[in-house]
Parts: structure tokens; sequence; C-alpha cells
């Protein structure tokens, strides 16, 4: 795979998480053809809103251009549910990548500061953004990061390993390895304590990773009980800057929890959700 996102959908709330997220998608980015897409979400009955925040976004795209003056930005304002109108918009850019920040530990989206008065007028609820479901839905990868990510560089990935063989997140672990210059550490997720050997994917994976990147691959184990927390613990145990993960199976926390949402604000594990390849 060629180390190259061309196209990166950044859902925009204009607060920090939307900071983080241009700022995550610009370290993505490798040529000065990609476009970053910056979508804002309005409700559909709320005219005076919708155009407050196109003026307000486009003021957000001319600083972006200012800061970071390679990629090409585009904005997008949609009108109904938030987490529907993100699925629609990248079904139909069918980005490289979606890119979320996330400043709290529940997964919701703040109101646009220059908006929370007059939105008080209205249903003040925020939107339930789910990454897992995005990925799913959209088949687009998508990255979560904390504020404490926002300004740390990506030196080491953890690629947890089930009981097959996750081509597609390990192409992602290799394109991203090649573009941070990271460390890949892979985790065997085993059944129980008392296996002897690693999995026969587990091993596939590693040689596949080995012939692909030129630094050594390192590798510990885990069972399988709640896989998301051993995986979250194992990342912080080794101090790692990234995980990839099956969305849902493997980054789902109980009901319609994420595993972000177990990331403290200042964390810098940032969360890779990539839906396998239908034939795994």
């Amino acid at each position: 795979m060629a180390i190259v996102f061309t196209k990166l959908l950044i859902p925009v709330d204009f607060t920090l998480n939307t900071e983080i997220a241009i700022k995550k998608a610009i370290s993505l980015i490798g040529t000065d053809k990609a476009v970053l897409h910056l979508l804002h979400v309005v409700h559909p009955r709320r005219p005076l809103v919708a155009m407050a925040a196109k003026t307000q976004l486009d003021q957000l795209a001319q600083r972006t251009r200012e800061a970071y003056p390679g990629p090409g930005i585009k904005t997008h304002v949609l009108k109904g549910g938030v987490q529907k109108m993100i699925i629609e918009c990248a079904n139909m850019l069918n980005p490289d990548m979606i890119v979320i920040g996330k400043q709290n530990q529940r997964n919701r989206w703040g109101l646009p500061s220059v908006l929370q008065t007059v939105m008080r007028w209205f249903n003040p609820n925020t939107a339930k953004v789910s990454p897992d479901t995005l990925a799913r839905r959209t088949n687009s990868p998508v990255l979560t990061a904390k504020p404490g990510s926002i300004d740390s560089r990506t030196r080491v990935i953890v690629i947890p390993i089930r009981d097959f063989l996750p081509q597609r997140k390990l192409e992602w672990g290799i394109l991203l390895a090649r573009r941070y210059r990271a460390k890949v550490h892979l985790l065997a997720i085993q059944k129980d304590d008392h296996e002897e050997t690693l999995p026969q994917a587990f091993l596939k994976a590693y040689h596949q990773l080995r012939e692909s990147l030129h630094h050594p691959i390192e590798f510990s184990a885990v069972t399988r009980h709640d896989l998301a927390r051993a995986t979250l613990s194992y990342a912080e145990l080794i101090m790692a800057d990234m995980i990839l993960l099956n969305p849902a199976t493997e980054s789902g926390i109980g009901g319609s929890r994420h595993i972000s949402d177990l990331l403290r604000r200042d964390s810098k594990i940032q969360v890779l959700d990539v839906e396998p390849y239908k034939n795994n």
C-alpha cells in the first residue's frame, strides 16, 4: 500500500475536538494533493443556526489553510442527525479515514461555542457519535484521539490478533508504521492461560509484518477476558501511542460504549477502528 492519504473526513463541532482532529489529519497526509473535508451537522429545523454554522465553518477553513497551506480544504454543512449525516457524507466521499477528536469520557459532541446561547432556545441535547458504528457503516477507518495526543508523535502501535488473520488491520498497521516510523507490538489474544503455543493467525501476522517492516516486531499475549480492557492495559503498560482494533468486536466496552471512553482526557493513545475485509 502506498503511504498516501488523499482524502480525510473531519466532523467539526468548533471545540477542541476539531483542533485535535485537524492536527491528527495533518500528521497523516503525505501529499499536497490531499484534501481535508470539514463536515458540520445542524438540526434541519434551525435555519439560523445553519447559516451561522456555515460562516463559522468557512472561517475555520480559512484559518486551517493559513496554518497548513499544503492540503486543500472543502467544507460541508448537512442537516439531520449527526451520526447519520457523518455516515452519509462518508459513503458519498469514500475517505481514506475519518478523524474524530474527543474530549470527555462520554462519547458526546460539544455544541459550537458561538452558538450555545441560540441552541438553548431549542433542544440542548448533544448527539452521540460511535466510532465503531461509523467504521462499520462506512467501511472507512475511524481514528479517535483525545487532547493528550494533540502534539504527541506516534512511535508505538499495538495490534491485537485473535483467532483469524486480520489482513486489512495488518495493512493499515504497516502503512502507519511506515508513515510515522513507528514500532509495532503484536498482542496475541488467547482463549485461556493454559495455551502453550501462539495461535496460527498470530504467527502469520508476525511473519507478514517482519517481511514488510525493517525493525523488530515486539509481541506479547493476554487471555481473551474483556479484550478491550486487556488491550488498553497492555498499550498503557508499554506507553503506546495508537491501538488498531476491529470495530465493536475489539473496541466495544459493553452496551454502546467505545474503548476511547476508558481513556483519560490527557491520554496520548489514539484508537483506530478498522473494519475487516468481508472474507475475514
